[in-house]
């Protein structure tokens, strides 16, 4: 009986092992791909979360500005409330400006107190939406969901989306390497503060107690003091009049906070919080900020933008100007060379027709010029040249054209008779050549240029002169008339 008994015993205890073994090893397999997908992703990401969890913070690349004066950041938290109004009345009578570190909540219920810290110049941070530290510091994702719900409330009241945020009870035992990250990967600036007026150690802190906590801080090139202007705090409000006074006393100026003010942040210590992070809740937060960045551009990515669109409109502009510039450039060559080749047709009225190769003449200054010697003998005359007076001496008909290089003079004689006389005359030497311009050289040998035509595509010039057998049947007429019948 015993052993008719043990038997069912045994086999239970088998399939309760099986059933443990097969257990085990699906959890241990269900298990597998959660850590898989944990090693998977960027690597440059879980480079920075490994550094990050191991305490280093890893700041943003950002440029800021330092005052070129003495400045003083008043900034003031948990509004806006009653007592805001009061704030931005003495800020109004010092002709101060300052920062309001709103509250999500506070905002949606006084909705004109912060239009009015808009209208009157201030500018405005994002708080947070309930200023609740267990809820903001147990873990990144509800801090980031109460920054994103604030921001909705300021933006559909007064269109703004902060980019400067401030902590509840500041970043000191709040924030770990993961928070400023995160909010720097998201395009936010963190501003803590490097004087605290100390009017929030307690409920109703005397006027006083402020004064000497804010008069007893150190100076510094650049002070970011804290203010509350929420609910309870008319002391801050009673004090803010002989605070500003001082700081002015001192030489400091007054201005808001902007993205290009270099945050002034306490450094990392141990958080009173204790959260966890796993790899994968980190992957998707960085995609989380990143693409919030993104969507919501800061100020100066927006003008960097733009200039960089203008640089490259103006680079296109400028680009297509010199292609432009370039292929007129080459077509005017172009032309010119199609032009330097063309001859020049020389029509003589009642002579002969000859044509001019484009290796001989050229045009310049709205003038043809040619060799003298090649004009002459052309025409039927003669040049002789003188080379140790440099002058040359052209003889066509009854005219004589004495050229002086040294001088650059001309001497006109007809029938031997010097009839003119011309100083600086167009002449030049080129390639032991004396060039000459045609009109004036045909006007002074007694003919006229009758017609001339310079197209792109053809050059022809018709000159009347007086042919050599007239000079030499009438070689007694004056010279007076010979001028009036050529001109």
């Amino acid at each position: 009986m015993r052993s008719q008994v043990q038997a069912p015993n045994n086999g239970r205890l088998r399939f309760q092992i099986m059933m443990v073994v097969v257990l085990l090893v699906s959890l241990l397999v269900g298990r597998m791909p959660a850590q898989a997908a944990d090693n998977e992703g960027d690597p440059a990401v879980q480079e920075a979360f490994q550094q990050l969890q191991a305490g280093k913070r890893l700041k943003s690349e950002r440029t800021y500005v330092t005052s070129e004066q003495p400045t003083v950041y008043l900034t003031f938290d948990d509004g806006p409330s009653k007592l805001t109004n009061q704030v931005l009345d003495i800020l109004d009578r010092e002709e101060v400006k300052a920062t309001f570190f709103v509250l999500g909540e506070q905002a949606k219920a006084h909705p004109n107190e912060l239009k009015r810290i808009v209208n009157d110049g201030h500018a405005i941070g994002n708080h947070t939406y309930n200023h609740v530290y267990k809820e903001l510091y147990s873990d990144f994702q509800t801090f980031w969901n109460q920054v994103q719900r604030s921001e909705e409330v300021i933006s559909n009241i007064v269109g703004i989306r902060p980019q400067l945020v401030r902590a509840p009870g500041g970043t000191a035992t709040n924030f770990d390497a993961n928070y400023y990250y995160l909010m720097e990967q998201a395009g936010y600036i963190i501003h803590d503060w490097n004087v605290d007026s100390g009017d929030s150690k307690r409920a109703n802190v005397p006027v006083n107690e402020i004064w000497q906590t804010v008069k007893a801080s150190p100076l510094d090139h650049e002070i970011n003091i804290l203010f509350h202007d929420g609910t309870g705090h008319e002391s801050s409000v009673q004090v803010l009049p002989q605070v500003i006074s001082y700081y002015k006393k001192l030489g400091y100026t007054f201005a808001t906070l902007t993205e290009q003010v270099k945050p002034k942040q306490f450094a990392i210590t141990k958080p009173k919080w204790s959260r966890n992070m796993s790899l994968k809740q980190f992957q998707a937060l960085v995609d989380q900020t990143q693409q919030y960045a993104a969507a919501h551009p800061s100020p100066t990515e927006l003008a960097t933008k733009e200039e960089k669109r203008l640089a490259q409109q103006l680079g296109a502009e400028a680009e297509e100007k010199a292609k432009a510039k370039k292929e007129e450039e080459a077509e005017a060559a172009r032309m010119l060379a199609k032009q330097a080749a063309l001859p020049l047709q020389v029509h003589v009225l009642g002579g002969n027709t000859f044509a001019i190769e484009p290796s001989i003449y050229k045009l310049h200054a709205n003038q043809i010029e040619l060799p003298l010697r090649y004009l002459i003998e052309k025409m039927g005359g003669k040049v002789a040249w003188q080379a140790d007076t440099m002058t040359a001496s052209a003889h066509y008909g009854i005219y004589d054209m004495d050229y002086d290089l040294v001088n650059r003079s001309i001497n006109l004689f007809t029938l031997g008779k010097q009839t003119a006389s011309y100083s600086l005359a167009d002449m030049n030497m080129q390639d032991n050549q004396i060039i000459v311009p045609l009109r004036k050289t045909i006007v002074s040998l007694g003919g006229r240029i009758t017609n001339a035509v310079i197209d792109p595509d053809y050059r022809e010039v018709s000159m009347a002169l007086r042919p050599l057998h007239f000079f030499k049947e009438n070689n007694t007429i004056l010279t007076n008339s010979l001028f009036a019948m050529g001109s």
